[in-house]
């Protein structure tokens, strides 16, 4: 049951928590002033940038790589974790958009299911006038990003770094603009878009799932549906996945948490060819009404 599963989460990112402190404290807090990269225990992260001049449309883009094994959580993080989060230091007038989110992974851990990314994951934000018709970015200044995150396996570790990048870029900094920019890029054509106009999306409220139709013109033969909400679908019940003629259909037990169902069942839909689309499906309820999810 979830709720179990949220407790037992909970007990070990708290035991996690106390044993890593003071590691903690001592890798992701360096002294002195705030460099261009931190690390905590199995996590490493870099503030990088698209380009080393600073201009309207600029990208900023926290890199993480991770321990063999370990993971960091998506915007929704599904059954247990946190997602990373950053609060930006800019010039006035200046804002950060928030995080361009890649689509995830589902990820086993233990009987729990995360939503989240192995290896490494570049989570970029686009910095901008903070007003419409605000000015353009100053020639120099320094962006700063405290930065916060929970990396996990078979336990949830904290961590935190204070990071910054002063433009315009240092020649140390010039000569990996390419392979930054090359970073930043791959993260964003991996953010679901938006479902074609031609798709059309429903849902049905059964008893204790929700089944989710979606047709997008041709037979899916893959599919993985990770919800924008919390609490409305089990994260760690299987899938059931149905090819249709032209579509797919997933079947998804509902989250013991769930009190009332949804008008819109919102997520992101994986598909075959690292496709992902954002969908929208408006719930229609079963002739028996809502049923309280075992």
């Amino acid at each position: 049951m979830p709720s179990m599963t949220l407790n037992r989460a909970a007990v070990l990112c708290a035991a996690a928590a106390a044993a890593a402190g003071a590691a903690i404290a001592a890798r992701a807090h360096p002294a002195g002033p705030p460099g261009r990269t931190g690390q905590g225990p199995h996590v490493r992260v870099e503030l990088i940038a698209d380009r080393a001049t600073p201009a309207p449309g600029m990208r900023l883009g926290l890199k993480f790589d991770l321990d063999p094994g370990w993971h960091i959580y998506w915007l929704n993080p599904g059954d247990s974790g946190e997602p990373p989060e950053a609060r930006w230091t800019l010039p006035p007038g200046l804002a950060a958009s928030g995080f361009e989110w890649p689509a995830p992974e589902r990820i086993d851990a233990g009987g729990l299911v995360n939503y989240g990314y192995h290896g490494g994951v570049v989570l970029p934000s686009t910095i901008a006038a903070a007003a419409p018709g605000g000015a353009a970015p100053p020639g120099a200044f320094t962006a700063g990003a405290s930065v916060r995150w929970m990396v996990c396996a078979d336990m949830c570790v904290p961590g935190r770094a204070e990071l910054a990048l002063a433009f315009p870029l240092a020649a140390q900094e010039r000569a990996r603009v390419a392979a930054w920019k090359a970073a930043i890029d791959e993260a964003r054509s991996r953010v679901p878009a938006p479902a074609p106009a031609s798709w059309k999306a429903s849902a049905r409220s059964a008893a204790g799932e929700f089944v989710l139709e979606v047709a997008t013109g041709s037979r899916e033969a893959e599919a993985v549906f990770f919800p924008l909400d919390a609490s409305q679908v089990n994260d760690s019940a299987a899938q059931a996945v149905t090819p249709l003629a032209s579509g797919v259909r997933v079947t998804l037990r509902k989250s013991s948490q769930l009190v009332k169902d949804p008008a819109v069942l919102k997520g992101v839909l994986a598909l075959a060819g690292r496709r992902a689309h954002v969908v929208e499906a408006r719930v229609r309820s079963s002739d028996s009404g809502f049923q309280q999810p075992k």
